[in-house]
């Protein structure tokens, strides 16, 4: 899609295939927009107000469709259903250039209002065709927002950020929907070198033969069955030379997950591939960060591996010495996710962080405790906390926070070893899994996505929290309004 503002209409009516108008189905008059019309001699019957919540009037080849809303009942919610009314208005072929009048919606600001109907058409509309030998070669439609003349300022920042940020969370689902036969450690390396550079960023990695040298040997064990060569990708971004302390973002980044030794049940495993979503948001958020060259300091890891069986894989039963020093009995091979961000929260101590958030597909039990609409928050903070949540409401992205709960450490104790990577039964595993990610967090702020749920679906990879964590972040600059 593409999209223009427009403050005049009277002049060329007739050059859009379509208009679109909401209108608050208290009323049974037209307003001053509909007033503009009518001015062009545009029938409009006032019976068909009191029929579907979207009328469809045929007058002179001019399509015209009012959009009913209440107007005591608007929310955000409300807002997103008008949105996807619209959708299957201009999905139809002939509509190329649409007018859509949004001033009638008595919500928020006109930013906010250009800034959401633009995401969300950009997200409902996404496809991944990349792999598709026939592809329909169909016409950009332009979208056009009737605004007033003093709105232009904000709205045209508002249509650049917009596309900005559902570009970031396209790219974010390219990357999470590519098959795993493609997308490996090398290839995520490589498309972060391309889409993300510029002077505040410096990207580098480790591979086998650093992170056996340092001693990651959980990470290490996760990859031991792949043809595939390891690496951490990690991405530096400073751009705020008065803060010493960075902000780190951790990624699970497993491109194929057959869960090893203990291996997974057939059923649906194909959906493995998106077992690296946790990286790929990581990467979207760093990619729309640069873009928008926002006054932080932010160290991005996205641990990256491939969980396959051979020969070498990683047995149950094995004992494994962590980065931290301290030793994992290995209960179960598809716990893998958390080996290697035990690892990665070990190895970054050394910026000494002033927060850190992972985000993982991490466990199966969080779909079964929360769905597939909410992800988990676990964290050892309660202003981190509140962050995120006040972060989850404005970007309408739910979260639902779970204790983090130490007596269930209990479940962790190895006879042999300090800690087991999973309990022996899956009961509360997700509450689990983040009390075993605990066992190696220093003193600093630490906060954990279990997005298991939320990462895909049906349709592919959702790119949930991206924009989530692009709140949070500038939510924490001061004064910044840019991004609503």
């Amino acid at each position: 899609m593409k999209y223009k503002l427009k403050y005049n209409i009277n002049k060329n009516i007739k050059i859009y295939d379509c208009i679109i108008i909401f209108i608050n189905n208290k009323y049974n008059k037209f307003n001053k927009n509909y007033k503009k019309i009518k001015k062009k001699k545009t029938k409009i019957k006032k019976k068909l107000f009191n029929k579907l919540k979207i009328n469809k009037i045929l007058n002179n080849n001019k399509n015209i469709y009012l959009i009913k809303f209440n107007n005591k009942k608007i929310n955000k919610n409300i807002f997103k259903k008008l949105i996807i009314k619209t959708i299957k208005i201009i999905k139809k072929k002939y509509y190329n250039n649409i007018l859509v009048f949004l001033e009638n919606i008595k919500f928020k600001n006109i930013y906010w209002k250009i800034f959401n109907f633009i995401n969300i058409i950009e997200y409902e509309t996404y496809k991944f065709l990349k792999f598709k030998t026939k592809k329909k070669k169909n016409k950009k439609k332009l979208i056009y927002f009737k605004i007033k003349y003093k709105q232009k300022n904000k709205s045209k920042q508002s249509i650049k950020n917009s596309l900005l940020i559902s570009n970031g969370i396209k790219k974010t689902r390219d990357l999470c929907n590519t098959p795993p036969n493609i997308c490996n450690s090398n290839y995520i390396f490589n498309k972060t070198k391309k889409y993300i550079n510029g002077k505040n960023i410096k990207i580098s990695y480790l591979n086998k033969k650093k992170m056996k040298k340092i001693g990651m040997n959980a990470y290490l064990s996760v990859n031991r069955g792949s043809k595939n060569k390891i690496k951490m990708i990690k991405i530096k971004y400073f751009n705020n030379p008065k803060s010493k302390k960075p902000i780190i973002l951790i990624g699970k980044g497993i491109t194929f997950d057959s869960g090893g030794i203990s291996l997974k049940h057939s059923n649906n495993m194909h959906e493995m591939k998106y077992d690296m979503s946790g990286a790929a948001v990581i990467w979207g958020i760093m990619y729309i960060i640069n873009k928008l060259n926002l006054k932080l300091n932010i160290i991005a890891i996205l641990s990256c591996a491939e969980n396959i069986i051979d020969s070498k894989s990683t047995k149950p039963g094995e004992i494994i010495k962590t980065l931290s020093g301290k030793t994992v009995e290995i209960i179960n091979t598809d716990a893998e996710g958390r080996l290697l961000l035990c690892d990665t929260l070990s190895y970054i101590n050394k910026y000494k962080p002033k927060i850190v958030i992972d985000i993982a597909t991490l466990t199966g039990c969080c779909l079964i405790a929360l769905g597939n609409n909410i992800s988990a928050l676990i964290t050892n903070n309660k202003n981190l906390s509140k962050e995120l949540i006040k972060a989850s409401k404005q970007s309408n992205d739910d979260i639902w926070e779970l204790p983090l709960y130490n007596k269930y450490n209990k479940y962790l104790i190895s006879k042999i070893a300090d800690l087991k990577n999973c309990s022996e039964n899956n009961y509360s595993d997700t509450i689990n899994a983040a009390c075993f990610l605990n066992n190696f967090v220093k003193k600093y702020k630490w906060a954990h996505f279990d997005i298991a749920g939320t990462a895909w679906n049906k349709n592919g990879a959702t790119g949930r929290t991206v924009y989530l964590l692009i709140k949070f972040l500038t939510n924490r600059i001061k004064n910044y309004n840019k991004i609503i």
